[in-house]
């Protein structure tokens, strides 16, 4: 069971299909976030808001195939795995084409009880990619910040430190001639 927190958007236009695939996701995510869309129009403004670790897609779908999805996918700058769940892919051309045009994986419906088993290699490997993943560039320009900050600190400590030490060697001097005195 994968413990960590994986963000799945569904492209489902098929309501119990949904649900059976939530169903088996959840047997093998303790923490899934599942954004279910249904419109293509819906998908370019969710992918900002919700940033999916995780895109899986019917193939087809009311109005737009998930291959135009995965077009639009692929055409973003960030990389998001994108699996194929579908009944239509049955034609090894089009699986193929899907594949060269930059989905993860494609799994036909059929195997819907068995879907947890398929997805969990993928998932493991989004859930490693994410652990090893790199900073972005806002957390890194912040980590320069805190590093340019803590030796700014590191200075000035090494400054009042040397301060400290020749007042304490004037006063220890002073001390010492009270003491001739």
């Amino acid at each position: 069971m994968i413990q960590k927190k994986i963000k799945i958007m569904l492209i489902e236009d098929n309501i119990t299909d949904v649900i059976l695939i939530e169903r088996q996701i959840k047997k093998i995510v303790t923490f899934p976030e599942i954004l279910h869309i249904t419109d293509f129009d819906q998908l370019k403004d969710a992918i900002d808001e919700f940033a999916p670790d995780v895109i899986l897609c019917d193939y087809q779908l009311n109005g737009f195939t998930g291959f135009e999805v995965l077009k639009y996918v692929s055409s973003l700058p960030t990389l998001i795995p994108f699996i194929f769940i579908t009944g239509t892919v049955n034609d090894e051309e089009i699986a193929a084409s899907t594949i060269l045009n930059g989905a993860t994986a494609y799994i036909l419906k059929k195997h819907i009880n068995i879907l947890h088993e398929k997805l969990l290699p993928y998932f493991k490997k989004i859930v490693e990619d994410k652990l090893e993943e790199p900073l972005s560039l806002e957390h890194k320009r912040v980590f320069d910040e805190m590093q340019t900050y803590l030796h700014a600190v590191k200075m000035d400590n090494k400054v009042i430190r040397a301060s400290y030490l020749e007042v304490k060697k004037a006063l220890d001097k002073i001390k010492s001639s009270d003491k001739e005195c």
